[in-house]
């Protein structure tokens, strides 16, 4: 009952033009390549403060769903994916394009975005409710703590294909976190005698810094020509949507798939694309031909990464710890109208808990609709002179960031990180375990201290208290497993290797 108030709550005049201005500007920061939802959701954050609780989901969530879909627009009629999640899409996508078929790629894509956007809004709102109420039952301040500290080591050891790279994001995050005057002594800590620090720094100016002011520098400094565009009318895409039933099978898998990956923290939509992607292209009969425009890698791709986004609200909403770097940024909203999103969320603010699956299922539609009418305008947004968008971004970034406290000290907060976001993507390191890293550490450093006091320093409950114990060897067995595959499948490929040795 509670959800079906939502969704009508939510056809209201005010939501609804709220999530139809956060789907539609999603969607064209998504299809400008360099500009994702991340960098939009940074630069919104700020205005959101002064806005209803409320509404500033509903457009926070709309740019989340709007931004994952609208990247593969340019993918497929120009051949740069929007963000890194529409990556594997482009092999196949532009493949198909330029054999004279992009209306077929993009209604394929569009098409298996909503299937997958609708699958996992399906689980979001099945399993939600009672993960937070279970939690609520059973979490102490040993579980909560055992829980984000396998959160914690969870993104450090499954943000990308570096083991090293994720673990050196994460702990940059949490030492950045641990800026400012001790929870209990109120002991400055790695403040160096500059009393501007001892208030920390807050989480909106990093977040602004990090996604939007990093992504740009990164973008103004890899520079490149635009590449020819191809032309598709919009008829067509609509024509080809039907075509996505031959691929009923593909579509389910790669959607729960999606939703698995989106549940983990840290993972996001671009590795949801990738497992989905090679798990189609492993168990296909011609595993070689995909990368050349093949319709079940587009399908594949956009189920798997459109998926994600359902799949990593239910951890934010359900416990607390943020599934992606773009919940993140949802999740600063709601702490900063003093909503805290957990277990007690569908207790103390069932409106927020409700509100955030029905704006989920809303957005997801709306995404479907734009795509498929606009899709065509959208692949010529790339064109926009970055004399006019780069400067515009600065100045919002600036304002929005200065706003939260009337300091200059956000905006030079701002700007350092923005540096620092900068130097992490030229050397390949990972954001979102570094966001979810700085948010995570004050959430961990609150629950740990309240379980060393409640058992006077004693370790012992970790392991004597059943669930605190299964979360640990769970979030250990999970962190150290790509590791142990690893070396099991250099070990087989060594004595495969042997024995042709022996052989010949």
């Amino acid at each position: 009952m509670e959800l079906s108030s939502a969704l009508i709550d939510h056809l209201a005049v005010s939501p609804l033009l709220f999530s139809i201005a956060g789907v539609a500007i999603g969607i064209v920061f998504g299809a400008i390549p360099g500009l994702n939802q991340g960098v939009i959701m940074a630069l919104t954050l700020p205005l959101t403060f002064h806005m209803d609780s409320y509404l500033a989901q509903v457009l926070l969530i709309g740019m989340y769903v709007g931004g994952v879909s609208g990247a593969m627009v340019t993918g497929v009629t120009l051949g740069i994916p929007g963000s890194p999640a529409a990556i594997m899409t482009t092999f196949d996508g532009y493949a198909l394009a330029k054999r004279g078929q992009a209306a077929r790629a993009l209604g394929l894509g569009v098409s298996a975005s909503l299937v997958g956007g609708l699958i996992s809004w399906l689980c979001l709102a099945l399993v939600s409710e009672p993960i937070a109420r279970f939690s609520l039952r059973n979490f102490g301040s040993f579980e909560y703590a055992a829980l984000v500290f396998g959160g914690l080591l969870i993104i450090a050891t499954c943000s990308g294909k570096n083991f090293v790279l994720g673990l050196t994001s994460g702990l940059l995050g949490m030492m950045c976190a641990l800026v400012g005057l001790d929870l209990v002594s109120q002991v400055p800590r790695f403040t160096f005698g500059f009393e501007t620090f001892d208030s920390g720094f807050r989480i909106e100016a990093v977040l602004v810094g990090i996604f939007a002011i990093g992504h740009l520098l990164y973008d103004i400094s890899m520079r490149a020509l635009p590449p020819r565009q191809i032309s598709v009318r919009t008829f067509e895409i609509w024509r080809s949507v039907l075509a996505l039933t031959r691929h009923w099978f593909n579509l389910i898998r790669s959607s729960l798939i999606g939703v698995w990956i989106g549940i983990l923290p840290g993972i996001g939509a671009n590795i949801g694309s990738v497992v989905s992607y090679f798990v189609a292209r492993n168990i296909d009969r011609d595993p070689e031909s995909f990368g050349t425009g093949r319709e079940e890698g587009i399908v594949a791709s956009e189920a798997g990464n459109n998926a994600t986004v359902g799949g990593a609200l239910i951890p934010m909403i359900s416990m607390g710890i943020p599934g992606s770097g773009a919940d993140v940024i949802l999740m600063a909203a709601l702490l900063f109208h003093n909503i805290q999103p957990g277990p007690l969320l569908v207790l103390e603010h069932p409106d927020a808990f409700y509100g955030i699956i029905a704006t989920y299922l809303v957005a997801t539609l709306l995404a479907f609709v734009f795509l498929m009418s606009l899709a065509v305008s959208l692949s010529k947004v790339v064109g926009v002179p970055r004399s006019i968008l780069v400067p515009l971004i600065f100045i919002l970034a600036i304002a929005g960031t200065y706003s939260l406290n009337n300091l200059f000290f956000d905006v030079w907060v701002m700007i350092g990180f923005g540096v620092v976001g900068l130097l992490m993507r030229l050397s390949r390191l990972p954001s979102a375990p570094f966001m979810i890293g700085f948010v995570l550490t004050p959430l961990f450093e609150e629950k740990f201290r309240a379980s060393m006091m409640e058992s006077n320093g004693s370790l012992m409950p970790y392991l004597e208290r059943p669930l605190a114990l299964a979360i640990l060897l769970f979030s250990i067995a999970f962190a150290v497993a790509p590791a142990v595959f690893g070396l099991m499948n250099r070990a087989s490929g060594q004595r495969a290797t042997d024995r042709k040795e022996e052989t010949g």
